[in-house]
Protein backbone atom coordinates (compact mmCIF):
# COMPACT_ATOMS: atom_id res chain seq x y z
CA UNK A 1 0.00 0.00 0.00
CA UNK A 2 1.22 3.48 -0.78
CA UNK A 3 1.26 6.27 -3.30
CA UNK A 4 3.85 7.07 -5.93
CA UNK A 5 3.36 10.08 -8.16
CA UNK A 6 5.08 12.98 -9.81
CA UNK A 7 4.33 16.66 -10.18
CA UNK A 8 5.69 17.83 -13.53
CA UNK A 9 6.37 21.56 -13.83
CA UNK A 10 8.78 23.91 -15.54
CA UNK A 11 10.33 25.86 -12.66
CA UNK A 12 12.66 28.83 -12.49
CA UNK A 13 15.76 28.57 -10.30
CA UNK A 14 14.08 30.80 -7.69
CA UNK A 15 10.98 28.57 -7.62
CA UNK A 16 13.18 25.47 -7.30
CA UNK A 17 14.97 27.06 -4.33
CA UNK A 18 11.66 27.94 -2.67
CA UNK A 19 10.31 24.41 -3.09
CA UNK A 20 13.60 22.98 -1.78
CA UNK A 21 13.16 25.14 1.33
CA UNK A 22 9.54 23.98 1.71
CA UNK A 23 10.68 20.37 1.55
CA UNK A 24 13.50 20.93 4.04
CA UNK A 25 11.14 22.41 6.63
CA UNK A 26 8.28 19.95 6.30
CA UNK A 27 7.50 17.94 9.43
CA UNK A 28 8.99 14.47 9.55
CA UNK A 29 7.21 11.52 11.11
CA UNK A 30 9.28 9.76 13.80
CA UNK A 31 10.82 6.47 12.69
CA UNK A 32 13.19 3.85 14.01
CA UNK A 33 16.92 4.39 13.34
CA UNK A 34 17.83 2.95 9.94
CA UNK A 35 14.20 2.57 8.90
CA UNK A 36 13.01 3.70 5.48
CA UNK A 37 11.30 7.13 5.60
CA UNK A 38 7.53 6.94 5.16
CA UNK A 39 7.65 9.65 2.48
CA UNK A 40 10.36 10.23 -0.12
CA UNK A 41 10.05 13.61 -1.87
CA UNK A 42 12.69 14.66 -4.36
CA UNK A 43 12.98 17.69 -6.61
CA UNK A 44 14.35 16.66 -10.01
CA UNK A 45 14.75 18.21 -13.47
CA UNK A 46 11.07 17.65 -14.31
CA UNK A 47 9.45 18.69 -11.03
CA UNK A 48 8.80 16.61 -7.91
CA UNK A 49 8.84 12.87 -7.34
CA UNK A 50 6.80 11.74 -4.33
CA UNK A 51 6.64 8.21 -2.97
CA UNK A 52 4.80 7.30 0.24
CA UNK A 53 5.39 3.91 1.75
CA UNK A 54 2.59 2.16 3.62
CA UNK A 55 0.40 5.26 3.75
CA UNK A 56 -3.30 5.13 2.85
CA UNK A 57 -3.63 8.86 2.10
CA UNK A 58 -1.94 11.24 -0.37
CA UNK A 59 1.12 13.23 0.75
CA UNK A 60 0.05 16.02 3.11
CA UNK A 61 2.40 18.53 1.43
CA UNK A 62 0.76 18.24 -1.99
CA UNK A 63 -1.84 20.94 -1.24
CA UNK A 64 0.88 23.41 -0.19
CA UNK A 65 2.94 22.72 -3.32
CA UNK A 66 -0.15 23.09 -5.53
CA UNK A 67 -1.08 26.37 -3.81
CA UNK A 68 2.45 27.71 -4.33
CA UNK A 69 2.52 26.71 -8.01
CA UNK A 70 -0.96 28.20 -8.57
CA UNK A 71 0.08 31.47 -6.87
CA UNK A 72 3.19 31.60 -9.09
CA UNK A 73 1.14 30.95 -12.24
CA UNK A 74 3.09 27.76 -12.97
CA UNK A 75 1.37 25.16 -15.15
CA UNK A 76 1.84 21.65 -13.78
CA UNK A 77 0.47 18.14 -13.90
CA UNK A 78 0.11 15.60 -11.12
CA UNK A 79 0.15 12.00 -12.24
CA UNK A 80 0.08 8.80 -10.25
CA UNK A 81 2.74 6.26 -11.16
CA UNK A 82 1.24 2.81 -11.40
CA UNK A 83 4.05 0.37 -12.11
Amino acid sequence: MGFEFRVTASLTQEQRQHITQLLATRPQAPRAPGAMPDTDVRLNDHGLYICQHLRPDPWHGLDAVRAYLDAQGVRYTVEEIDD
